[in-house]
């Protein structure tokens, strides 16, 4: 029995894996483990029906995180529940399930998905950016996002609109997408500005126009969203593509395309940085976050730094001294004894709470098709984008991220030496023109 290589599916799985995890619809709507059983009895019935669907390298995740939970919440006696596995689950499954509908198109349909998302939440922010006003005209739903401030003298902030832009009170003049915050959005965009300019082989494009566009939106995208460490993946991306492929001529009229946007963009910060100067986007998001309040030198104490720091420290203590996981409610409580508001790191969080042992593995799994297939640098590039992301988060599976390896493995002639054999496929599409 076969499904076919249906469009309308393959997009459909494309927005269940764009959603999950961080958007607005799961986080702040969807409540409880029925989103999550829902979907993997989608993804369940799919795996059975259909081989297409089938892939042993996703399986080797679920038998991973199934045994790690099983373990942890039987060694600590409680501390790692099935909510946990099912969140795993349903980000390595929803990856999975997207690519394998249709794997030659997979790549071409996720970029046009994501710049048309990205095109929408630049226009949304655009208008709510210079008219807030209008917010209250947005017909989006309306829920309650979180509390902010001392018992007694708290402030309910909300978000209003889940399906294609979220607008959060806590975050106003930043283009969070349909996400929970800046910092979930743009994995997504950095990593399909990362197919963009690494995989353009694999992209199947009407013209150099239709391409460029997408490349436009992505970046717009980004520098709306005003992460941190966005902007640290976004200009290690564009410097490791300057650096690359200095000799093929199909990328000329790319990287002059990408030199003139970065240049446009930098020349908009730089007048936002003149006329409002510790209020402007340079400054909140970039020098107040990796140089404090005087600029004086590298301080990550200033802003979020500071927690997430907290943080790490807090896992690696416990990654040293006990190295088979303290399951959740342990590790929370050593995060609030050594202090208050501590997030993120999950990176470093899975080792503290599972154990060093299925980290390891977990890694292992996710890194060695990007080093075995891909060119050196583009690979370590990979990883420090992984690892840069997981340090300021507080999930460490993110689709946007294992969509990488896992088209990697899934697709036969997706190594970085196939693809060059290939290239010429798409060349005369990307002359300079």
């Amino acid at each position: 029995m076969k499904l076919g290589k249906s469009v309308g599916m393959q997009y459909f799985l494309i927005y269940l894996m764009y959603i999950i995890p961080g958007s607005c619809l799961f986080a702040k709507f969807l409540q409880g483990q029925a989103k999550f059983l829902l979907l993997l009895m989608l993804y369940g019935w799919l795996f059975v029906q259909f081989k297409q669907f089938r892939s042993g390298y996703a399986l080797r995740f679920v038998a991973l995180f199934t045994v790690s939970v099983l373990f942890t919440r039987f060694y600590t006696n409680g501390g790692a529940g099935i909510s946990s596995l099912f969140q795993f689950l349903v980000c390595v499954l929803s990856t999975q399930m997207a690519i394998y509908c249709d794997k030659e198109k997979f790549l071409t349909r996720w970029v046009k998905f994501v710049t048309v998302m990205a095109a929408i939440s630049v226009v949304f922010w655009a208008v709510f950016y210079f008219k807030p006003d209008l917010v209250s005209a947005y017909p989006g739903t309306v829920y309650k996002t979180q509390d902010l401030g001392s018992a007694g003298y708290e402030v309910e902030y909300h978000g209003r609109g889940l399906l294609i832009y979220s607008y959060l009170e806590i975050h106003p003049t930043r283009n969070c997408g349909v996400f929970t915050e800046p910092g979930v959005h743009q994995v997504v965009l950095n990593m399909t500005l990362f197919i963009l300019l690494f995989w353009q082989e694999r992209l199947d494009f009407k013209d150099n126009k239709q391409y460029r566009l997408c490349v436009l939106g992505v970046l717009l995208g980004l520098v709306t969203c005003q992460s941190t460490t966005g902007y640290i993946g976004t200009i290690l991306i564009l410097a490791m593509f300057f650096v690359t492929g200095d000799s093929e001529k199909k990328y000329k009229g790319i990287k002059q395309f990408v030199v003139v946007a970065v240049a446009l963009g930098m020349v908009v910060l730089l007048a936002d940085y003149a006329a409002r100067n510790d209020k402007s986007i340079l400054y909140t998001q970039f020098i107040y976050k990796l140089f404090g309040a005087d600029g004086g030198g590298l301080d990550v104490s200033e802003g979020t730094g500071q927690y997430r720091t907290g943080t790490m420290m807090v896992c690696l203590d416990i990654m040293v001294n006990q190295p088979f996981g303290v399951g959740y409610d342990i590790f929370n409580v050593m995060k609030n004894a050594y202090a208050d508001g501590l997030v993120a790191a999950s990176f470093l969080q899975f080792p503290a709470v599972f154990g060093v042992l299925p980290w390891l593995l977990l890694m292992s799994l996710i890194f060695l098709p990007v080093l075995t297939r891909l060119k050196p640098g583009i690979a370590l590039l990979y990883i420090f984008l992984f690892v840069n992301t997981t340090l300021a988060q507080t999930d460490l599976m993110y689709p946007g991220f294992f969509m990488i390896p896992m088209y990697l493995v899934g697709v036969p002639d997706a190594s970085e030496n196939d693809l060059e054999k290939t290239a010429s496929r798409n060349e005369e599409e990307f002359k300079t023109e």
